[in-house]
Order: C-alpha cells, then structure tokens, then sequence
C-alpha cells in the first residue's frame, strides 16, 4: 500500500488518509495551502504530542463525567431558584428548612430507594404539601377575601402573656407557604413573655384549634417560628386549616400540650376567661419555727409559673413570704428539707427553682422569699408545714399554716 510521510512529525500514514495518526495534522491542507486559508507549511505547528496527551487551554479542558447525585442536587437548586424568584411567587420564608428537606428526599431516594421516599413523606408532610401548593399553581395568584373577627382575648400560658388580637377566614392565605385552598382560619396573636425563660413552648404541639364536631387540627404553618425570649414581646400569626364554611365563633383555641394542663379559648368577643386567670389571696398568716417567724403574704393559684405550664390536672400554687429571725442564732438549712405545701391529699415540696434564702441572719427582719408548688387542681384549702426535726439537739418541732384560696 502506497504511504507518504507526513511534513509536520514524520509519522508514515497511508496515502489515502487525511490525518496524521500521529499529530493530527490535516495533510490535505498541508498539499494545498491556499484552499485552506494557509499559504505554507510554515503556518501550521512544527510538533505536536502524540494523539490523546495533548494539552489544553483551560477554558478548553474536556469535561469530566458528574455523579448523579451531584447532577441532582444542582438541579433541584436551580429548581428552587427558578421557583423562588418566577414573577408573582410570594415566598415568605427564603431561608426555610423546604429546600433542605426535599436534599434529604433526593438523597434518601437514590441510595435507600422507594422507602427513603416515603420516610420522608411520613416525616415532612408539610414540606410535600408546599411543593403541592406551589408547584401545582393551587394558591391563588391574588389573595382571596378575608373575614376578620376581633377578640382581644389574653391568657397567660407557660410563663407568657398571649392575647388573641383577631381571627381572620379566608379560603387561602397567599404569604403562606403551607396554605390549603379549601379553607384557612388564622389567628393573630401578641406574646409578651413575662417570665426570665424563653422558648418554653412549640406551637406545633400546643396551640390547636377544636372544631365544631370536637376534631382537632394543629397549626399548620406561623409567622414566627419560637416564642419570644424572656422579657421579649412580638406579633405573631398562627395558620389553621379549616374547611370554608365554619364558622369562627364555632370554633375553640386550645393551649397546651397532652401532658400539660389545657385551656380551651372560644374564639368570640368577650369571652369569659375568668377560671385561667391567676387568682390571689392575701393570707397575712404567720407562724414560727425554730425561732423564726414565717409571714404568708400572698397565695397565687395558677395555670403556669416562672415560663412553665403546669401538667395535666394539677395547678401552680405560688407563695410570698416575709421572713423575720429575732433570735441570736443564723438559721441555716436547705429548703427543700424543711418545707412542705398540703393540698387534698397531696403533700408537695417546693420547685427547685423556688426562691428562699438558705441563710436568715440572726436578728434580721423582713426577709423576702417566694416559692412555688405543683398542686392537683380544684383545691381550695391549703396547709403549708415546717417540718418537725426530733433528731436534732435541741429538737425542732413542727409548725403549720393554713389558709384558702378561692
């Protein structure tokens, strides 16, 4: 077979074909020149690496092959990306835990399958229903009418103040990501925490709206995601779904946990909230122990105390006290060790976050102390005990105060 040598690297290739295995050089552009926009060889590389380790510009490199998981990742970001900022899309949550959830669904579906699918269905349905709502065109390009009702209610619950500004109806509620289109009910609340707590509740698991056949739905979706910090107040909405066609004043707020003691708030004007307001006694009774007198200044019964709800069935029993050592002797002791509150059958000891001196100097008068106690509910009359030490030398005797509060 006739072969001929090519001009630029040498390399003997066969007459009939164009390039060189070697370099790759166009040999039939090298016999004619000018047919090519060249007018020698001179105009072409003298040397070239051999074919397949040739060096390319960066801009040129060959891409390398990505994974699928890569590939899938990046697409679902430019999903969202595409989603999030398409003309008209109201988005109140840019920075939410959706996008991360749905990683975790591509991730569990490519390596755990189908059951990685549902796993995440199961855990993160609200995450599924956004997608629905948004993805499907269900919420309404523009915002539906709004029934508003106002309530002006306030309750105090785990430690902070909460008044029910107004409830609002409407079939869809467009700035919420989580909406349904076949009825919502939102609530707008203020929080002003009054105790030196914060965050002590989730509205997920404590604030449900009871419907007018006794069903249960939870918050769907808020404004705010946690409770204000102690000493903070802010405005707040809560989403419900509700059916279109319930009516609000059929309809109750309850606040509380399944272990926590629960208030159910009609949402109507004027509501009588008078059993979950705190109520107070001033007792002024007053008895010694061990040479020191104890003054009950005020008795408070209620639903929570210093940022806690009480649990189930049982209340908050909150004490003043007024302390006075006139003997020559310190008293000195723990009070959980000497202090106990009666109510029915139940004898409790005080909180541990209950605030009482563990030092009374001698011949010191007007010592403050509070403290607080978990009691069953529905208890009017109280005894609060000092508990009686026999063993010590000289023995202490027990000294007991009663009063009521009702």
């Amino acid at each position: 077979m006739a072969s001929r040598s090519c001009p630029v690297c040498g390399t003997v290739v066969p007459v009939n074909q164009r390039f060189c295995s070697n370099c790759g050089t166009d040999l039939l552009a090298q016999q004619n020149p000018s047919q090519y926009g060249g007018s020698s060889p001179q105009n072409y590389p003298q040397q070239r690496p051999p074919y397949g380790q040739q060096q390319f510009p960066q801009y040129q490199q060959p891409q390398q092959n990505q994974s699928p998981i890569a590939e899938a990742l990046g697409a679902l970001g430019l999903l969202f990306l595409m989603r999030r900022y398409r003309p008209g899309y109201q988005a109140r949550r840019q920075s939410s835990g959706c996008c991360g959830c749905l990683i975790v669904l591509v991730i569990l579906t490519i390596f755990v399958g189908i059951p990685g699918y549902f796993a995440v269905r199961t855990y993160y349905p609200q995450v599924l229903q956004k997608l629905q709502n948004t993805e499907s065109g269900n919420v309404p390009a523009t915002q539906p009418l709004i029934t508003t009702v106002n309530l002006n209610e306030k309750v105090n619950y785990a430690g902070v103040d909460i008044t029910l500004l107004n409830a609002q109806q409407s079939t869809a509620f467009i700035d919420d990501d989580f909406t349904k289109t076949n009825g919502m009910v939102r609530l707008n609340i203020r929080e002003a925490n009054t105790s030196n707590r914060g965050g002590g509740y989730s509205y997920v698991d404590g604030f449900h709206l009871i419907l007018p056949d006794k069903s249960v739905v939870a918050v769907s979706n808020e404004k705010n995601s946690s409770a204000p910090n102690a000493g903070a107040t802010q405005d707040n909405w809560l989403d419900f779904p509700v059916p279109t066609g319930t009516k609000t004043n059929q309809l109750a707020l309850q606040l509380g946990t399944t272990q926590e003691a629960q208030m159910v708030i009609p949402l109507v004007t004027n509501a009588n909230l008078k059993a979950y307001q705190p109520l107070t006694v001033h007792p002024n009774a007053s008895t010694v122990y061990d040479g020191v007198k104890w003054t009950i200044n005020s008795a408070t019964l209620s639903w929570s105390y210093n940022g806690k709800q009480a649990t189930q069935g049982m209340r908050y029993v909150v004490l003043t006290l007024s302390v006075d050592n006139s003997s020559a002797s310190d008293f000195n002791a723990y009070y959980g060790d000497y202090i106990r509150l009666k109510a029915g059958d139940t004898t409790s000891s005080p909180d541990i976050d209950s605030q009482i001196p563990l030092n009374f100097p001698a011949n010191s008068t007007g010592t403050k102390a509070t403290a607080f106690f978990l009691v069953p509910q529905d208890v009017t009359a109280y005894t609060l005990i000092f508990l009686g030490k026999p063993q010590n030398s000289p023995p202490i005797s027990q000294a007991t105060v009663n009063f009521t509060i009702r």
